[in-house]
């Protein structure tokens, strides 16, 4: 019940962004930001606006493949479902560029040591103090990169890593 919960939340999400962005990116695509939030799975390094395809070679075959047509940009919104996490994708000028990663479950943890069942002081001892409040989440900036715990009283129950530039 609870991924189907986390799942809702990023659909919502994503729903909400992707069908107000532009056509037009604010940076260059795909030039992700090496001062910004990175998700790593198994050696495989999963930055917001990177080329998708590389990364998701590397990652190999998805549990669940879904493709929709974009409402934001010419082309397909793909959602790439690794059981512990999902990676979603834009298209761009016919190229790919992850806008989107969020954790399932506690088999899988940000770089700094943080996952699903964390403590809000877990949270704030890796990333500091400077969390802007949304809603029941907490929210970091850095880069092209938004990471946001959302919170459920004081422990995680979701982390979403989303591409800032471009998009808003």
């Amino acid at each position: 019940m609870k991924k189907i919960f986390v799942l809702m939340i990023a659909f919502a999400a994503l729903a909400l962004t992707a069908c107000g962005g532009s056509d037009e990116p604010k940076t260059e695509a795909g030039s992700a930001s090496a001062d910004a939030y990175v998700f790593e799975y198994k050696g495989t390094k999963i930055a917001m606006n990177a080329q998708a395809a590389a990364i998701v070679e590397a990652l190999g075959e998805p549990k669940n493949y879904v493709e929709t047509p974009s409402c934001a940009f010419n082309g397909l919104d793909k959602e790439y479902n690794y059981g512990s996490f999902i990676l979603y994708t834009y298209p761009m000028d016919d190229v790919d560029y992850v806008l989107q990663v969020v954790l399932m479950d506690d088999l899988v943890s940000t770089a700094e040591g943080v996952s699903i069942g964390s403590s809000r002081d877990q949270v704030t001892a890796a990333y500091g103090d400077g969390a802007k409040t949304v809603g029941t989440g907490l929210e970091y900036d850095k880069g092209d990169c938004q990471l946001t715990f959302v919170m459920d009283g004081d422990t995680v129950k979701s982390i979403q890593y989303y591409a800032v530039t471009g998009l808003k």
